[in-house]
């Protein structure tokens, strides 16, 4: 093929319906994470975890198309990929905020435990992660701008839980196995 203003088009018109597909799919994706964060609610508050790891599954996919979007809209420069690049800043702090306010909520129910219940080390370890990577993704120009107070004072909250956790739990930041 050769490379001419015509057929340059033609393959980023190809490449942008492409980037919408994804687009489609990740909101989708938005849906399913919300559902599977009420549902991994639900459960750990009864100390069951296999809804949670359900939901880290369907987080994790979410996270995974998210990053093939980025790179395609990275290497599309148009004013159409502008607007498709501004759909995916909103999704992905919508995300981001919802992902904060999950991880909120089952550091809340580990810290309201008098004992941590099985499977707790698993899931304190998983939230202490992505409330790191989410916040260090939050504090950027490009989303900072984007939420809204109550998803930053959700992080603040956050860490004042982490603190109690950390106190009534030392052992869940244990990683030698060993038992005592």
């Amino acid at each position: 093929m050769l490379i001419t203003p015509e057929n340059v088009a033609k393959q980023n018109e190809v490449q942008l319906a492409k980037i919408r597909e994804m687009l489609t799919a990740l909101e989708q994706g938005a849906t399913r994470v919300i559902m599977a964060a009420r549902q991994a609610s639900a459960d750990a508050s009864q100390d069951k975890y296999h809804a949670y790891l359900n939901f880290r599954e369907v987080v994790d996919d979410f996270d995974t198309l998210a990053i093939v979007i980025e790179y395609k809209l990275k290497r599309m420069r148009d004013e159409k990929a502008e607007a498709l690049s501004e759909k995916f800043d909103e999704l992905t702090a919508f995300m981001l905020s919802s992902i904060v306010s999950a991880s909120l909520h089952f550091l809340r129910i580990l810290s309201e435990k008098t004992e941590m219940p099985l499977g707790a080390r698993d899931v304190f370890k998983s939230e202490l992660r992505s409330l790191y990577h989410a916040k260090d993704r939050i504090e950027t120009d490009r989303y900072i701008g984007r939420l809204n107070e109550r998803t930053r004072a959700d992080l603040i909250a956050a860490e004042q839980i982490l603190e109690v956790v950390i106190e009534k739990a030392p052992r869940l930041l244990r990683f030698d196995d060993k038992e005592d």
